[in-house]
């Protein structure tokens, strides 16, 4: 059931919200967990955007008539499919890629992946489903995956990080998936309208012959509202950094004024070891990156600064400490900002030009204070957010880069991570093809500056 509660004492858990009528939904309990692995499920507060998701295991006709009538009204929506789909309906997937819905990941059996506890074998749910798309359709999967039935548990959500997955949930929902007790039309429209709210990620089934009855309408009354629809991508993105759509201006992620450029950047170093396993990779292909590093192991590790700077590189600002803005106020955080900018300057004669916060955080009065210091905010072209930090297997990494981006890209990256890291090796694979696929890599000065 889609309002299920949670399984008691199992560690397997059903995903469930309380409605709330206009208002945001307290979506699991309010329990934090699903956060802690980057799970989709709620946007902004403050923007009014609803982001349609649609669970596809196979096509009656109303999903086909569904595509369309997103089509005639310029939305977009994220379809999460089995692989039936691709191998009977190739056709319905093109038309989703030609008109830019997301093709999403909803596994290859449709079991439930709470209890899959070995790792291979839930990689193996992941890649039936992308290898039935590629045969079929030629098309490659997003990087969303929503565990059937809302049933997961934390090894889920952990599987899925180190599977280069995001997990994807929902903020409204109604049962509309048994195609022999459709609800009656007038009562579904207003159930869904009834409900709006800001951030709302919408699940309906387009197998329902009651939603592609009503969905043009529902639609129409959305925008009617005041409301926009956004993407997963968008929502991917606020979830990560806390930057709606409309503050993204505010900081660089992408330049797509230069499609045949992209920037490989690395947060947290220096480290004694990864970094000059990263710098000799680079130097092996002749690549100039930025290293946005932090006061702290800068003052350890100064000789790696220094061979950064001699090979070419770009050093950025991470700040002194690599505090998060969610834990300071402005006025300390920029000093700390400031407090690297100072040090690096005074040992290292470099002053950068680019600012990127731990964590992605962003506040527009933080912003205005590094911008007053000079510096350019940065965040990153979110797809290409490798999640490298958390020690996921090299080919992950590989996967996620490599599927996700395109040019004028910002992608993001670590020369410094807690555990064993997979970035080195990642590197070996992900450099030669952009290259092979005439990408020019360069300093994020080479991206926005020239």
């Amino acid at each position: 059931m889609l309002m299920s509660a949670r399984s008691a004492g199992k560690g397997e858990y059903n995903w469930y919200f309380k409605a709330a009528g206009h208002e945001q939904p307290v979506c699991f309990g309010g329990d934090k967990l699903p956060d802690e692995y980057g799970a989709l499920y709620l946007g902004s507060p403050e923007e009014k955007t609803v982001y349609l998701t649609f669970d596809a295991g196979y096509d009656n006709g109303n999903v086909a008539r569904t595509v369309e009538i997103l089509h005639e009204n310029g939305v977009t929506g994220a379809f999460f499919i089995l692989p039936e789909m691709a191998r009977s309906h190739a056709d319905v997937l093109l038309k989703m890629a030609e008109y830019g819905d997301l093709i999403c990941n909803h596994s290859t059996t449709h079991r439930n992946m709470a209890k899959v506890t070995d790792y291979d074998t839930f990689c193996g749910e992941l890649r039936g489903c992308e290898e039935a798309l590629a045969e079929h359709t030629g098309l490659k999967m997003a990087g969303y995956f929503r565990p059937p039935e809302g049933a997961f548990s934390e090894q889920t959500l952990d599987f899925c990080r180190r599977a280069g997955y995001l997990p994807v949930f929902w903020s409204f929902a109604y049962a509309d998936w048994d195609d022999s007790a459709q609800k009656d039309e007038d009562w579904a429209y207003k159930k869904i309208t009834d409900n709006l709210h800001n951030g709302m990620v919408l699940l309906l089934h387009p197998t329902s012959a009651t939603n592609a009855a009503i969905l043009d309408r529902l639609i129409k009354e959305i925008k009617a509202r005041g409301y926009r629809f956004g993407t997963l991508d968008e929502l991917a993105f606020y979830t990560r950094t806390g930057l709606c759509a409309a503050d993204s201006s505010s900081a660089l992620s992408s330049n797509p004024a230069h499609p045949e450029r992209v920037a490989l950047t690395f947060d947290d170093g220096p480290h004694p070891l990864y970094t000059p396993l990263v710098l000799d990779v680079l130097k092996k292909y002749g690549v100039k990156a930025t290293f946005f590093v932090i006061g702290r192991n800068a003052t350890e590790h100064s000789e790696l600064v220094e061979r950064m700077i001699a090979e070419g590189h770009e050093i950025g600002n991470h700040t002194f400490s690599h505090v998060y803005l969610k834990n300071c106020g402005d006025v300390e955080y920029v000093k700390d900002v400031e407090k690297l900018q100072l040090f690096l300057k005074e040992h290292f004669g470099v002053t950068p030009k680019f600012f990127r916060p731990p964590g992605g955080g962003y506040r527009a009065e933080t912003a205005r204070g590094v911008n007053a210091l000079g510096l350019e905010y940065v965040l990153w072209s979110w797809r290409t957010d490798a999640r490298d930090w958390a020690s996921p297997p090299a080919e992950s990494v590989v996967k996620t880069v490599l599927s996700a981006v395109h040019g004028g890209d910002v992608v993001l990256l670590h020369d410094y991570v807690a555990g064993k890291s997979p970035t080195p090796q990642a590197l070996e694979s992900i450099i030669p093809e952009l290259m092979r696929r005439g990408y020019s890599l360069v300093t994020l000065s080479g991206l926005f500056c020239e």
